[in-house]
Order: structure tokens, then C-alpha cells, then sequence
């Protein structure tokens, strides 16, 4: 077994849409990143490659590099994905926690959920329990901090791996 944590933080600024796990959820605010900002596909990505124990996602994706300018996030999770293939590892779990204080992603989850399990399906793995391998929990820091503020969000997330 092989266990990875990705986090990432970002600046929240005005905007009309935040995105997380290739979802859209209108708002306010958006979030400030070189890329398209998806901080819940960042984590992911961090966390297998932490897993894999193969760098970050800055090795692959800097943002001084002007390809990656509002680069789609699904593609930095589909090149961890086939690192950990390439590996010999299939996923265990992934355990994502959002701390934002708005929007309020319920009515969201299920459909990034699907999303990141498409990822994990179309390179190949078997998500036969796919139900229970993908959690996404949302919390507010109750007003105190960045967060609490509405200044800024971060993800973390858990990955388990194990042999294939």
C-alpha cells in the first residue's frame, strides 16, 4: 500500500464561477491559479504523485510556463493516474476535504464524484467499488482565518494506492 497527501490553496477573487472536479458552480468568486484553478483535481494529482513517490505537479505543469495558461486540471490528474499505472498501482481510496466557506457544493458532489471516477475509469482502472473509493467532504473554517474571510480555499486529499 502506498498512502499520498495533496493540498492546495488558492486566492479567491471576483468572478461568476468557481470549478471543482471539472464542475462549474456559479458564484461570486473565482478561484486565482495559472491554470483553470481546479484545487480538488490538484490535490488528487499531488496526493498520487506523492503516493508514487514521483514529485508534484509543478515538475510537470509550471505555472512560468505559458502552455499551462487556464490549462485544463483534468489533464494534470489523467498524467498522475498513468504514473501510477505506469507504477503498477491501482487505487485503493481517495478521501478529498474542501474547506470553503461559499459556495455550498452538496447539491455538486455527486456529479464531481462522477467525475473523477471517469478519470480513474478511462486510464484503465477498475473502480468496481467506485461508490466507496471517492469521498468529497466540505467544511467552512467558521469565519476565522483566509477562509472563514472568503479570501481564499484549500483542498486536501488522501490517496491510498495498492499493488496491481
Amino acid at each position: 500500500m502506498r498512502i499520498g497527501l495533496g493540498i492546495d490553496t488558492h486566492q479567491l477573487v471576483t468572478g461568476n464561477s468557481i470549478r471543482l472536479a471539472g464542475v462549474d458552480i456559479p458564484s461570486d468568486l473565482t478561484i486565482k491559479a495559472h491554470s483553470d484553478g481546479d484545487i480538488i483535481y490538484h490535490s488528487i494529482a499531488d496526493s498520487i504523485l506523492g503516493a508514487i513517490g514521483e514529485g508534484d505537479i509543478g515538475d510537470y505543469f509550471p505555472d512560468t510556463d505559458p502552455k499551462n495558461k487556464n490549462l485544463d486540471s483534468k489533464i494534470i490528474v489523467e498524467l498522475a493516474v498513468q504514473k501510477a499505472i505506469s507504477n503498477q498501482f491501482t487505487l485503493n481510496n481517495l478521501d478529498i476535504t474542501l474547506l470553503l466557506e461559499l459556495p455550498k457544493i452538496a447539491e455538486y458532489k455527486s456529479i464531481m464524484k462522477t467525475n473523477i471516477i471517469e478519470v480513474f475509469e478511462k486510464a484503465g482502472f477498475n473502480m468496481r467499488s467506485r461508490d466507496s473509493m471517492i469521498n468529497i467532504k466540505a467544511s467552512t473554517s467558521e469565519s476565522l482565518g483566509f477562509i472563514g474571510k472568503g479570501e481564499g480555499v484549500t483542498c486536501y486529499c488522501m490517496t491510498c494506492l495498492k499493488d496491481c
